[in-house]
């Protein structure tokens, strides 16, 4: 499984990375020098942290949303 990010720039405000991931909804934004990413599931918050670099931080949202997603995955077997 592969997220596909890409760049939303909302009105007046920070670019924002996007992603989706099996049933994670992918976010990061740079602010004072750090990334920031945060990963959602059915409309709620499931982790959150910040990273050096965007490459880094693109990693650690992606594995806690592969953890999330096995974890709902085994719950419905």
């Amino acid at each position: 499984m592969k997220a596909y990010w890409f760049t939303v720039r909302e009105q007046g405000g920070f670019p924002v990375e996007r992603a989706a991931l099996g049933s994670c909804d992918l976010s990061m934004l740079h602010i004072a020098g750090e990334w920031q990413w945060l990963v959602r599931q059915d409309g709620r918050d499931m982790a959150e942290g910040a990273a050096p670099s965007a490459d880094d931080a693109r990693r650690e949202a992606e594995a806690m949303a592969l953890r999330f997603w096995s974890l709902r995955s085994s719950a419905w077997r």
